[in-house]
């Protein structure tokens, strides 16, 4: 019942065989987080009768078929001929057997590791990740240069061998417990990388150059462009928390360049190199975040900073919420003694790594 002519399984099998997670079962349908936004809840209904799913966060919806070509980035041809080989050409039961994946009743949350902890164990992992060719030739188009992506430590997301790079991690003595991105499976007690969405990791650094942090910028953008490596929610996983990120930021520099985002900070600071506008940058993740800046400042204080030179996306000429976060950075750089510089520039280029692209790349 419910089946789709000369197709040998129905969407709950898929549902299994995908290992997509289902929140809650009611009998006739699924309340599963969905593998294609961050979605934290159960966003993705799936209706087990009618064969088909919808997620309400992003919007993503079909049939069997549209749910494992979208999972497995194939053609609709190409995931018929799967499913079909993988379930069996008559109807019946599947080759193998798939155990579907449920959440833990009991949420267990760990207290978040140390910096060092933390920075160990992402390099580590960073190690053992490439830069897939498409993300190669999204990068350049975005002005960065092979050897640039390389410095910046900059990764695919990975989809397959899970399994195998958290063991790889283990044998070379990381800690995963605190860290944000991982978490242990209740019934089996194996450590697991929880990766909520494809995109390229980008290391969110200190002061110190540890990696506090890995932002993912999503290959896929439905209301967010990024999310944080985090396992919150999971049992024994940890939420994300990230810092003010620092790009050639040294003790004894007098100025710095304060700007939005990981990618934003590194682009900027990779184009500027070698011309008069070089100098250092702090990103901060997300639009406002005071916290974080409050730490920058303190940190800018302890190394010599004297100036900052804000540099915000242009649109805050035009977006209220913007404008009031750089007026509010402003103030309060120079309530804790900064000569603050905002930085003015055309809209036609919206950030500074736009803005020197512009200016260092594109000649």
């Amino acid at each position: 019942m419910g089946r789709i002519p000369d197709l040998p399984c129905d969407i709950e099998q898929v549902v299994d065989l995908l290992g997509i997670e289902v929140i809650r079962d009611t009998g006739t349908q699924l309340h599963c987080r969905c593998p294609f936004c961050a979605d934290r809840k159960a966003h993705m209904n799936v209706k087990i009768r009618d064969n088909v799913f919808r997620c309400n966060r992003c919007g993503k919806g079909g049939g069997i078929l549209h749910l494992y070509a979208e999972y497995c980035d194939v053609n609709l041809h190409t995931a018929y001929e799967e499913l079909c080989k993988i379930f069996g050409p008559d109807g019946s039961e599947p080759v193998h057997k798939y155990k579907r994946k449920s959440r833990p009743i009991e949420t267990v949350e760990l207290p978040i590791a140390s910096a060092e902890v933390r920075d160990n164990t992402y390099s580590n992992l960073l190690s053992l990740l490439t830069l897939c060719p498409t993300h190669q030739s999204a990068l350049k188009e975005r002005g960065l240069k092979s050897e640039e992506m390389e410095r910046l430590c900059y990764r695919t997301t990975p989809t397959t061998r899970l399994k195998r790079i958290v063991t790889e991690l283990l044998e070379r003595g990381c800690i995963l417990d605190g860290v944000p991105g991982f978490y242990c499976q209740k019934d089996s007690g194996q450590w697991v990388l929880d990766i909520r969405g494809s995109g390229i990791m980008l290391p969110d650094r200190n002061l110190l150059g540890q990696i506090e942090a890995i932002q993912v910028r999503l290959d896929k953008v439905y209301n967010q462009k990024f999310y944080n490596l985090t396992s919150v929610d999971q049992y024994y996983g940890t939420q994300s928390k990230c810092c003010p990120h620092y790009v050639g930021v040294h003790v004894g520099d007098e100025v710095v360049c304060l700007t939005e985002g990981v990618m934003k900070s590194d682009l900027a600071y990779s184009f500027a190199q070698g011309s008069p506008y070089e100098c250092g940058f702090v990103g901060l993740t997300g639009i406002p975040s005071y916290s974080q800046y409050e730490r920058a400042l303190e940190e800018l204080d302890s190394i010599g900073v004297k100036r900052i030179n804000v540099m915000v996306d242009s649109d805050y000429q035009v977006k209220e919420e913007v404008r009031k976060a750089r007026d509010r950075y402003i103030e309060m750089g120079a309530a804790a003694g900064f000569e603050m510089a905002p930085i003015t520039w055309t809209q036609k280029q919206k950030g500074v790594d736009d803005l020197y692209k512009h200016l260092f790349r594109d000649k």
